[in-house]
């Protein structure tokens, strides 16, 4: 008797062992109920249909960054604008097949080598740039220890402009440097927009605007921060 049951038991887990590697129907699994009994599940892999094989993707060549445009203003030389954007005189004068370095016309657009760093911090994107400037970097809110304004003021959190402040676009300029309503890139801040001024803000300082007050503290003073200045009609 006891090795007739042996014999049973053999084959029941050699079945079981079968189903859990083999795929199985909810039919096949209902009459197999039917014979031995309920059985536990936790001995069942799942079983998952091969996916189809993907077309092989088309090749894609990467696309080349577009070079940035700077626009000559007076007084700027070769040099200085190569300086500016950290690339060499010889590179910036192939790129615009410039035979004069001494022979720059106000408002000339020059097109910058895709290569400068820049390009990838300001997103790649093609774009006028007016002016590139080494500024000092502060930050304020609408509270009273920045504007002394409180928040029962009817100007409260109003910029110079009339437009109400923002983190993540506004700041404070001297429009003497940056005229209001201009977009500019600030070197690891990002795009921000001048629609605010300061009794302080005085030159190439600039003043960003932050909701809180203690990130702003925490900012603290930042000098000889790179801003790309836009033409107008790069509006972001």
């Amino acid at each position: 008797m006891i090795p007739i049951m042996k014999k049973r038991l053999v084959c029941l887990a050699f079945l079981m062992l079968f189903y859990a590697m083999t795929p199985m129907s909810l039919l096949a699994y209902e009459e197999e109920e039917e014979l031995f009994g309920p059985i536990s599940t936790e001995y069942f892999v799942p079983y998952l249909a091969p996916e189809p094989a993907e077309a092989a993707a088309d090749t894609i060549e990467p696309s080349l960054p577009q070079p940035l445009l700077y626009e000559v203003r007076s007084g700027d030389t070769l040099s200085n604008i190569a300086r500016s954007f950290d690339v060499s005189v010889r590179d910036l004068m192939a790129l615009n097949e410039i035979t004069n370095p001494n022979r720059l016309a106000v408002g000339q657009q020059l097109s910058i080598p895709p290569d400068f760093t820049g390009v990838e911090a300001i997103g790649g994107q093609s774009g006028v740039i007016r002016q590139v400037l080494s500024t000092t970097l502060t930050a304020y809110t609408a509270g009273y220890e920045s504007t002394g304004k409180t928040k029962s003021s009817p100007a409260y959190g109003i910029t110079s402009s009339g437009s109400k402040a923002e983190e993540g676009r506004t700041i404070a300029v001297d429009p003497a440097v940056i005229p209001m309503g201009t977009m500019v890139f600030i070197d690891g801040v990002g795009f921000r927009k001048a629609e605010d001024t300061g009794s302080a803000i005085r030159g190439a300082k600039i003043d960003v605007f932050m909701n809180d007050l203690n990130e702003a503290r925490q900012f603290g003073v930042k000098k000889n921060v790179k801003v790309y200045v836009l033409a107008a009609k790069e509006a972001i």
